[in-house]
Parts: structure tokens; sequence; C-alpha cells
């Protein structure tokens, strides 16, 4: 007679159906997360930890580990998770230390599920009572002025020496150099592409899963994750802190018009990167004799074409604003600005916290085509956003890079360009 365990119940098995029960519950307890909690695809595997999502939506947890919890933990973790989506942890860690901006979210959810949930985090997780009135980016400067743990030599990895941040590092899964655990990446439960690439090379559904989470995602936000602490913040009471605004700029940010999301996704899609061999270059041309490096995905200076026609004024400045706010996420570190009436009035680059304070050159015609010739003449230049009323001169042949045109109104029937993309940015868009 065969003993091995029905595959119903084997551990993997018995711990995937209690993250979906887990899920299931987290939806009823907290509605703005349902959705999200629809489309989660659950794993139960020993290579992670504790438990862990990916941006993809695929969770993860440890069958011992996570059959080891009571219903109400498991309900917890669950909800974590989750919230690692709503919050979009993998996106917005940036340039910072994934690992110190993930300790800095599980502060801040812990701490937003304690409110919701009404308990105190489970299996010893990162508690820190008003994180969730705190930004993470504040957290993770705080966390670096305590200690700056990258410098310390092999032995001083002890909580001891490290002292509070120490102790923050240990419970959150970061030993010191030497130690070994599972393959998940110490102190991380918002998990990497390239470690679910590994994991899970055969899974084709990442990128259109992926799609639809963070669509989710804004949904949730805008749903109102935790009502209660935005309509406090909102009544300008004294009580109302720093972190209290973040919160807010946080939540009106998921909560843009269509137009404005379909901006920072074209800005996303454009973003270039350091030369690399690796990719040829776009710009080659009809050179044969030589191969022009490509680019990865990093930093990069983004072309703006302004039209400075006089009505055009007051809605430059507002259409900036709106930028500016997106170069962060783009990964643009730099602007290249060309102003337009009748020929190139400035052509200059600058940083993307001048945008706030840059001083506009009034004019008076409408031909943007020097510009865009301009910027055609620069092998460099791959994409450019045009911002204009439409009312205004431009090539008639396509130039040899992505054009984005911006339009501040509604489209002129003479504004009819053969090439690029036409994205309505008026107020009422």
């Amino acid at each position: 007679m065969s003993t091995s365990p029905s595959p119903a119940r084997t551990p993997e098995a018995l711990a995937a159906a209690a993250l979906e029960q887990a899920l299931r519950r987290a939806g009823m307890m907290l509605p703005h997360l349902s959705g999200l909690a629809r489309l989660v695809r659950t794993s139960a595997d020993e290579r992670v930890g504790t438990a862990g999502v990916f941006a993809s939506g695929r969770m993860v947890v440890s069958p011992k580990w996570f059959l080891g919890l009571s219903a109400p933990d498991q309900v917890f973790v669950a909800a974590h998770e989750l919230l690692h989506l709503a919050l979009r942890t993998h996106e917005r860690r940036g340039d910072s230390d994934p690992r110190l901006f993930n300790i800095a979210h599980d502060y801040i959810i812990n701490d937003m599920l304690r409110m919701a949930l009404g308990m105190a985090p489970p299996a010893d997780g990162l508690d820190w009572p008003g994180a969730a009135s705190m930004s993470a980016e504040a957290i993770v400067a705080d966390l670096k002025q305590r200690q700056r743990y990258r410098d310390l030599p092999t032995e001083a990895w002890t909580a001891p020496a490290l002292g509070t941040l120490g102790t923050a590092l240990t419970r959150a899964g970061l030993p010191g150099p030497g130690e070994s655990g599972s393959a998940q990446p110490r102190g991380m439960d918002a998990l990497d592409d390239d470690v679910e690439r590994r994991w899970f090379p055969h899974d084709d559904r990442r990128q259109q899963s992926r799609a639809r989470i963070a669509a989710e995602g804004i949904r949730a936000m805008a749903l109102g994750v935790w009502r209660d602490r935005t309509d406090k913040a909102f009544t300008g009471t004294p009580s109302a802190t720093p972190g209290q605004d973040a919160f807010i700029e946080a939540l009106a940010t998921r909560l843009r018009p269509p137009w404005e999301l379909a901006l920072q996704r074209w800005l996303e899609d454009v973003a270039p990167g350091p030369r690399s061999f690796g990719r040829p270059s776009r710009r080659q041309g009809h050179r044969a004799d030589v191969v022009l490096a490509g680019r990865r995905r990093e930093g990069w200076t983004l072309n703006l074409v302004l039209d400075t026609s006089g009505s055009m004024l007051e809605e430059l400045s507002r259409v900036l604003g709106v930028i500016r706010s997106f170069c962060e996420s783009a990964g643009v570190t730099a602007v290249r600005i060309l102003q337009c009436d009748e020929a190139v009035q400035s052509d200059e680059t600058v940083s993307v916290d001048a945008l706030a304070r840059y001083r506009i050159l009034g004019g008076s015609g409408s031909d943007l085509t020097p510009g865009l010739h301009a910027l055609a003449r620069d092998p460099a230049v791959d994409a450019a956003i045009v911002i204009t009323d439409g009312a205004v001169y431009y090539p008639e042949a396509a130039v040899p890079y992505v054009v984005l045109w911006a339009l501040t109104g509604p489209t002129p029937e003479s504004f009819n360009p053969a090439y690029g993309h036409i994205l309505q940015v008026g107020p009422g868009s």
C-alpha cells in the first residue's frame, strides 16, 4: 500500500487552499481590496521564507510557516501582501535600497492593518505605531540615519551592534553575511520580476496579469483606502501631519484624470537608458561599417518642444507641472526644452525640479518646424513631447523619433499630423 500523501493533502495544497480562504476573508473585511484579492494567483512554495508577492499578482507563502498561523493571522498576512500591490511597492521604490523601502512599506502597511483589523502584526511582523502617517521615503531616511548598515564590517552584522536599525533588519529577515536561508531575498516580500522568472520560468501570463493588477490597484486606492484617515486629513485640523499630507498626495496621484495616466504610461514606455552593445541602436541609419550601441533603461533626458504663442502661456505652466510630477517614476533626470514661436527662441537642458519655476518666453508666431528639425539633427533623441494648442505649423514628413502631441484644447480641423500620437491634455479631458 502506498504511503504517499494525497495530492490534495500535501502541505503545499493545504497552504494554497488556506491562502485562498484568507484572501476571500480579507476581501470581505476590506472591500476596497476585494478586486485585487480576486485577481491574485496563489502558490505555496518552500523557496519563500514566509510570504511574498510579485508585481504580476502572484502571491507565494511558505507552506509550513503559513499553516502554523491562526486564521486571523492568515488574513492579516494576505491583506498585507495585497496592500503591497495597492501601494505599488514594486514600482515606487525606484532608486531606493529595495530592502529598506520594502521594510518601510511593511511598517506602513502593518500600522494600517492594525487600525483596520484591530489586531497587532502577527509572527513578529514589523511594528511602528504611527507609521501609516509617514511616507516610505521618510522611514527609509530615518533608518539610514540611525545606522548605515552597508558600511559595517562582517562582524558588526548583529542586532546589538546595529541598535534600533539592527532590530528592524533582523526582524525583517536581513541577517549578516554568510547566513543562509530560503531562496527568498532577505527582507523582501515585494519580490522582483527576475525572481519570478527563475521560480516560475514557464509562466507566460506575467505581463498580462501585471497590467490587470496595476489597474485594479489604482481602483482600490480610488475606492478609498483608509477613508477614515483621509477624512480626518481633509478637515484641516491641527492634528494633520506632513505624513497625512503625503498620504493625500499619494491618493490624489491614483485619482488622476485619464489623460494624466496616459501621459505617464507614454513616458514610461519611451524611457531609454545608457548605451549597451547588447542592444543595437535604433539610430543606426545606413552605417554598415560599425555597430552603434543601443540603450538600457536608466536615467534619461526628456525632450520637450513648447509652442510659446501668446495663447499658450497659462496652459504650458499647468502641463509642465504635471510632467514634472511623473519624471521621477519614469527615470527622467533632466529635461531639454525647446521654445518655439516662429523660430527656436530657447534650447536648454534643465533639472526636473527647475520645471516648477521654468520661465516661458512669450511669442507671436506658431511654427514648430524649427524645433522638431533641431531635435531630428540630434541622433541621441529617441522621443519628444510637443505641447501645443494645435493651431501651428509642423513638418509634413515624419521626424526620426517618437512624438507625443499634447494638445491643450480641442483638436483643430487643420491639425492632422501623419506621425506621432495625439493626447488631449486640456483641463476637462
